[in-house]
């Protein structure tokens, strides 16, 4: 819906006009805005929790501390961050859902006629492969990634409070696994690319190295991996920017919109709160609030993994028609 609206009256058999890009430069704007606010109340929220032990601490004169100021401060972080994660993980999930099923509906159309233009084995190829890895990206998702994150952040918790490394050591194991699930379906579909020939047409450009650049850096624990489709997403901009293709890019960007820009937003703020925070108060929050964010980034990378799959997927059976 949030989609249908941001895109208006865009139809497959009709161009966009010179209106859509400033709708979508002003809806980015908008998440941007809207979401920033809330990250910044939350981000004041930690700040005042980790100042509050601080000085608790400072209180005590050189005794050590009692557990129990650790514990209000990791409980009122819990408090404020739990429920953030819990809706944005869930909004996440939506996402790449969505992402998957309407996947299944653009592909097909796109394999058609890349089929009728003679490609029948190359669409054949591209549209299995397109599919197989978006059902297994959001089976992964389903089944390790957001459990993980889950058990992820409640170790941190338990690990800010207790200090035990027994349970440092839990929670570093589940981390490497979700990262571990996401860079094997990325470098997967990296090399499907390859061998596809998708990367060695992409485009070597001062944009495509722009554009190389700020995946690898925008998106965590897969960005680095991804980094060499972004040369293809340039080069899907001239491709599809005067065809039919141009629809199904823009609805995918609309689907995903809100996600990433929020996801992006929080995590962001969660690292900048963490810096600060390890400055002025307990290594262990400072340290609490790093791995939620954590949290936060590894929902992102998800969402971004989905639509740049989707995006290049596109790309590779537009140029099965057009070349």
């Amino acid at each position: 819906g949030e989609a249908r609206e941001l895109i208006g009256d865009l139809r497959p058999d009709k161009l966009p006009d010179d209106s859509l890009p400033e709708r979508l430069w002003g809806a980015f704007r908008d998440q941007i805005t809207s979401h920033l606010s809330g990250a910044l109340h939350t981000a004041g929220i930690l700040l005042l929790v980790c100042v509050f032990v601080a000085l608790s601490e400072t209180l005590e004169l050189g005794k050590a501390s009692p557990p129990f100021i650790i514990y209000a401060g990791v409980a009122a972080i819990g408090a404020s961050a739990i429920s953030d994660l819990d809706s944005y993980l869930q909004m996440g999930m939506e996402s790449l859902r969505e992402l998957s099923e309407y996947s299944r509906v653009l592909l097909p159309v796109l394999s058609t006629a890349s089929a009728a233009a003679g490609g029948v084995s190359a669409a054949a190829g591209k549209y299995a492969a397109t599919a197989m890895m978006m059902d297994a990206l959001l089976s992964a998702a389903n089944a390790v990634v957001a459990p993980g994150i889950c058990a992820f952040a409640a170790l941190s918790l338990a690990n800010a409070a207790l200090g035990s490394e027994l349970l440092a050591m839990a929670k570093k194991l589940v981390k490497t696994v979700c990262t571990s699930v996401l860079s094997a379906l990325c470098m997967g579909f990296t090399a499907w690319l390859t061998l596809t020939g998708v990367l060695s047409g992409a485009s070597d450009t001062l944009t495509a190295r722009m554009a190389k650049t700020a995946i690898s850096g925008a998106l965590p624990v897969v960005g680095g991996i991804l980094a060499d489709a972004a040369g293809s997403l340039s080069a899907a901009a001239a491709v599809m920017r005067n065809s039919i293709g141009v629809f199904g890019l823009l609805a995918v960007a609309g689907i995903c919109l809100e996600s990433v820009c929020s996801l992006a937003v929080r995590y962001m703020m969660y690292r900048i709160s963490a810096a600060v925070c390890t400055c002025v108060a307990n290594k262990r929050l400072g340290e609490l609030i790093r791995d939620l964010g954590t949290c936060f980034g590894l929902i992102l990378s998800l969402n971004g993994a989905g639509a740049m799959m989707l995006f290049v997927s596109v790309y590779s059976l537009m140029r099965t028609v057009v070349g």
